[in-house]
């Protein structure tokens, strides 16, 4: 049954943790007025503005720009001075971006460091609307040059793996919280091989790894972990 809901949301719901799938479905259920998942696959293949409504109920997405400022205050004092200070390109990756607002953050701090001109912005995500709204980029203080700096692409962080190339700054808050623990430890996995040498990932306020020096990683702030040298 749940792979019919699926097919119709075009959600990989069992990557996500059963308890948020089961309220989130039987929310929906009494929403809509269905009895059951069937009922809902036909509801969502029908409606598409409930469709939309479901899967963001699935991978819920909370942003803002400077959403928890203390994270971006201890990039902007500790970790990008660092990465900044050894000359080259600046990659960052913002997984599960959301609507972009994250990374556009993110832009805007390397522009107060006048080092917009030497970062590679990424930002992905796994709903398409998502990306449309990031790809408009209609946030207060964006220019035009970081809007044409960032790109956007449609990745499932538990089943596609990293993107190309290596990342000195990978950011990938408040997703992993709403992931069954397989898919969590698969998502950590993808994050942790696609840093670059003493590369930074920083998780959300509510994430920490428990065993960071299994996937090759220190503590270096709050929530914040470096890729330790082989």
């Amino acid at each position: 049954m749940l792979s019919e809901l699926e097919r119709a949301c075009g959600l990989p719901l069992t990557s996500f943790r059963p308890e948020h799938v089961s309220e989130q479905v039987a929310r929906a259920c009494q929403r809509v007025s269905v009895a059951d998942e069937r009922g809902l696959a036909r509801t969502l293949r029908a409606d598409p503005l409930e469709r939309k409504r479901f899967r963001r109920s699935i991978a819920i997405s909370h942003a803002a720009m400077f959403r928890d400022p203390e994270q971006f205050a201890l990039l902007e004092r500790d970790v990008l001075p660092r990465l900044l200070a050894g000359g080259g390109r600046v990659s960052v990756w913002s997984a599960g971006c959301s609507d972009g607002s994250e990374l556009y953050t993110l832009g805007l701090i390397l522009e107060r460091l006048n080092a917009l001109d030497r970062a590679l912005l990424l930002g992905s995500d796994l709903l398409d609307e998502n990306l449309s709204v990031a790809r408009a980029g209609a946030f207060d203080g964006v220019s035009d040059a970081l809007r044409a700096r960032a790109r956007w692409e449609r990745r499932d962080l538990a089943a596609d793996g990293p993107p190309p190339g290596r990342w000195r700054l990978v950011l990938c808050r408040n997703v992993a919280i709403y992931l069954a623990p397989e898919a969590r430890q698969r998502v950590y996995a993808t994050l942790t091989a696609a840093l670059a040498r003493r590369g930074v990932l920083l998780l959300g306020r509510s994430e920490r790894l428990l065993d960071a020096a299994a996937l090759g990683l220190r503590a270096i702030g709050p929530h914040a972990y470096e890729q330790v040298d082989a």
